[in-house]
């Protein structure tokens, strides 16, 4: 997915319904494969609104000017050439193979973290949940959905987080962080920590290595644990090549918020 569909959804997610952000978000996506070929003036017109309104707009969403905008446009299926994608790895081996060969993957992913599950790792990020002032947690795209739900499943229990849709808020808050922070990042290949994955040629990310907070990592990917500013992480399975993380983060939750009540009531 482009950087500029996920930047104007997050626009939809956030602002007023009757605010010209949210309008001009939602003409440019009812009008998205024409983008790349409309100047700024009919986008403008296209949008109700003045040329340096939409300038404003792009700025606003993080891009240099609605030239940069208007880049980022073009939708390209795995333009960054990830087999990993939704559409190249999912909806594709369920076309090919059947629904039957996915549920069958799902199990065999969930069966491998049940035998290999790491209660210690998980009994260290609740108590650290517990005893940080401040929590966040962040991801992208499907792993920013579990992001969320970490948030919600949380709150239900007392303990309110903080998350962010927005990439470039995500990356602010890293970076301005201190050391009564934890940062939890849901990351299944890992490359969260270290490229902006949105953006075209995915550059080098750096916002990290100016953070002070606790940085722990959830992913299948063992190499976390390389960085440098990685303290921890919770390290599970994959024994197929369906991407079926999005399952297992629900476990991965589930198991760390009953650990956080554990703790919860033990100290109270």
């Amino acid at each position: 997915m482009g950087q500029l569909i996920v930047r104007l959804l997050t626009v939809l997610n956030n602002e007023r319904l009757d605010s010209t952000n949210y309008h001009i978000a939602i003409t440019l996506l009812n009008h998205y494969n024409e983008i790349s070929h409309l100047s700024i003036s009919e986008v403008a017109k296209l949008c109700n609104v003045s040329k340096s309104t939409i300038s404003k707009f792009a700025r606003s969403i993080g891009f240099d000017d609605y030239f940069d905008l208007k880049d980022a446009a073009p939708f390209i299926e795995n333009r960054y050439q990830n087999d990993l994608n939704y559409v190249s790895n999912i909806l594709s081996s369920i076309e090919k193979l059947g629904t039957e060969s996915y549920f069958d993957a799902i199990i065999k992913d969930i069966e491998a973290y049940k035998r290999e599950i790491d209660l210690e790792a998980i009994d260290r990020l609740a108590k650290d949940i517990l005893h940080f002032k401040n929590v966040a947690s962040f991801g992208l795209l499907f792993s920013e959905s579990a992001a969320f739900d970490l948030q919600y499943k949380l709150a239900y229990n007392g303990k309110f987080i903080v998350t962010f849709q927005s990439d470039r808020k995500q990356e602010e808050y890293i970076e301005e962080a201190e050391e009564d922070t934890l940062i939890i990042i849901f990351s299944n290949s890992g490359n969260f920590l270290e490229k902006q994955q949105l953006r075209a040629g995915t550059p080098k990310k750096n916002v990290f290595k100016n953070t002070k907070a606790k940085i722990v990592v959830i992913s299948s990917n063992p190499k976390v644990n390389d960085y440098d500013f990685v303290q921890d992480s919770i390290l599970f399975p994959h024994q197929t090549d369906i991407q079926t993380h999005s399952f297992i983060y629900q476990i991965v939750m589930d198991m760390l918020v009953s650990r956080f009540r554990y703790y919860r009531r033990k100290e109270s």
